[in-house]
């Protein structure tokens, strides 16, 4: 292996941490949006109170499915979101990005990236060649600035995984709250942080902007058809 493989593993170690990130993230992140838009076709102040009413109704018809769905989706979004966080060492999570990114800022050259992508055409790889701009430590102090403004809610987080959800404590300190906001916020700055160290290294996002409303619409289509077609699946019976 020459000198200039070696230069490359370091980046096509951190695209593929990256990329594995994005998939866990997209599913935590439409979970949390199905967990949401449950609650929200039930909320008067949201669908009216007649929608609100005729949706609760039918719901209840299938009162065990639809409490444990929101259970299940509840306790998976949240641990998600931890061990995206708050997970060990040994674990990948946005921290072991973070620390091998600072750990080997020196070896994504613009050698590695035109390595890394030369699966691209020979016209559109020279392009992005000539625009690759390394990434520099003030981008990666303003990305840990990004973590430690959210200490708070991530030790709350990290509180009700331990004591709650990946165990049943006998003794429990008082239940953390932690808002519908907060965990916004969370998944805000996680998108934002990859997409950050993708965009400047790989020139590559994901976009998550259609997530909330299409999971929106999904939910209200399944409720929709549950109320529909009950009067026709009560004719069968």
């Amino acid at each position: 292996m020459d000198k200039q493989s070696l230069k490359s593993i370091e980046f096509k170690i951190l695209m593929e941490y990256v990329k594995e990130m994005h998939q866990r993230y997209s599913q935590a992140i439409s979970a949390f949006y199905v967990f949401e838009s449950l609650k929200e076709v039930r909320d008067p102040n949201i669908v009216g109170q007649i929608n609100a009413e005729e949706n609760t109704k039918i719901m209840n018809k299938y009162k065990i499915f639809f409490t444990s769905t929101e259970e299940a989706l509840r306790v998976y979004f949240l641990l998600e979101l931890a061990k995206m966080f708050v997970s060990s060492k040994q674990a990948l999570n946005i921290n072991t990005i973070f620390n091998f990114t600072v750990s080997n800022l020196k070896k994504f050259t613009v050698g590695a990236f035109k390595e890394y992508n030369q699966n691209q055409s020979r016209s559109f790889l020279e392009v992005l060649v000539n625009e690759y701009k390394k990434m520099d430590r003030c981008e990666l102090t303003v990305i840990k600035k990004m973590l430690n403004k959210h200490n708070m809610t991530l030790n709350k987080l990290k509180k009700y995984r331990n004591k709650w959800l990946a165990h049943d404590d006998k003794k429990k300190p008082k239940l953390p709250s932690i808002t519908s906001e907060e965990i916004r916020s969370l998944f805000e700055v996680l998108a934002k942080i990859l997409n950050t160290i993708t965009g400047r290294l790989n020139s590559e996002s994901w976009s998550y902007s259609h997530v909330e409303g299409d999971v929106k619409h999904h939910v209200k289509l399944v409720v929709d058809h549950l109320r529909r077609f009950e009067q026709y699946r009560l004719k069968e019976i």
